[in-house]
C-alpha cells in the first residue's frame, strides 16, 4: 500500500488524479451517476500499485506480463455510454435503457509495451440493469489490481496479434484454411452417406421388381432362367439365384409346392 500523504498533500493529490482520469469538458457533461462514481475511481486510483496513469489524460494503464500492457480509455467508455442530451437535459429513462440492452463494452486495448504495437481488445463487465459506465472502470482497476484472474480468451487472441503480427497473420490463414479443408470434407461425407442411400435404395426397389417378376415365371420358364444365369456376383443376382433355387427345389413333406419356408 502507499503511504497516505498529509491532508493538503492528498488534496493535491485527488485533484491530479481526476484531472488525469476525466478531461474537463466530458467532467462538466457527465451526469449525477458518473460524477458519483468518480469519486471512488479516484479513491481506488490513490492506492493502486499495478494501475498507473496515462500515457494521456482519460488512460489507465496496467501491466498484464512483461510486454505486455492493457490500457482502459476511461474517457471513450463514459462517452460511448451516455446518451444524447434532451432539452439541456440528461435524458436518464434513456439512459437507463441503454444500460437494460447490456452495453457495458469497456474501452480497452491491448499494448505491446517494447514494440509499441496496440489493438483494440473486447472486454465487458458481466450483470444485468443499468450500471454507471465509471463503475465497470472501477472494477477494471480491481481486476488489474488482482492480476487479471479469468482472462477472456478474446485477450489473448490480440495479445498474440502485437507480439508476432506476421506470425498471427500465418497462423490465422493456417487455421482458416484447416477450417476450410475440414468443412468440405464434411460436404463429402455427406455427399457420399447420400449416395450410398440413394443406391442402397435403389437396389432393394430393383430386388423388389425382380422378386415379384421370378414369381410370377412359369415352371418352364422359371427353370430356364436359372440354368442360363450366369453365377451370383452381388447381393440381388444372390438373392435371385436363392428364390429361384428354392422355388425349384422340392418342398418338404406337407408343403405346397412353390410355398418358401423364408420369404424374400
Amino acid at each position: 500500500m502507499k503511504t497516505q500523504p498529509k491532508d493538503t498533500e492528498l488534496r493535491d493529490e485527488w485533484k491530479r488524479i481526476d484531472r488525469a482520469l476525466i478531461p474537463h469538458d466530458l467532467l462538466v457533461s457527465m451526469p449525477q451517476p458518473e460524477c458519483k462514481g468518480l469519486t471512488l475511481l479516484t479513491d481506488v486510483m490513490i492506492n493502486a500499485t499495478v494501475c498507473k496513469l496515462g500515457p494521456r489524460v482519460g488512460l489507465i494503464t496496467a501491466p498484464y506480463s512483461d510486454d505486455i500492457e492493457i490500457v482502459l480509455d476511461v474517457a471513450e467508455t463514459i462517452e460511448r455510454r451516455l446518451p444524447a442530451p434532451w432539452n439541456g437535459f440528461w435524458n436518464n429513462e434513456r439512459d437507463n435503457d441503454r444500460g437494460r440492452e447490456g452495453d457495458r463494452h469497456l474501452e480497452t486495448w491491448v499494448r505491446n509495451s517494447k514494440t509499441g504495437a496496440n489493438t483494440k481488445v473486447c472486454i465487458a463487465a458481466t450483470g444485468e440493469g443499468y450500471v454507471p459506465a465509471i463503475d465497470d472502470c472501477v472494477s477494471f482497476v480491481l481486476w488489474a489490481e488482482a492480476g487479471f484472474p479469468y482472462p477472456p480468451t478474446t485477450l489473448d487472441d490480440r495479445i498474440l496479434i502485437v507480439r508476432d503480427p506476421e506470425h498471427y497473420e500465418a497462423e490465422k490463414a493456417r487455421k482458416k484454411e484447416a477450417l476450410r479443408a475440414a468443412q468440405q470434407a464434411e460436404l463429402l461425407r455427406k455427399d457420399l452417406a447420400r449416395e450410398k442411400s440413394l443406391a442402397e435404395t435403389k437396389a432393394l426397389f430393383q430386388l423388389e421388381l425382380e422378386v415379384r417378376r421370378v414369381r410370377n415365371l412359369g415352371w418352364h420358364e422359371l427353370m430356364a432362367e436359372h440354368e442360363s444365369a450366369d453365377p451370383p456376383t452381388d447381393a440381388i443376382s444372390s438373392a435371385l439365384y436363392q428364390l429361384r433355387d428354392s422355388l425349384l427345389t422340392l418342398p418338404a413333406p406337407g408343403h405346397p409346392i412353390g410355398q418358401l419356408t423364408n420369404d424374400l
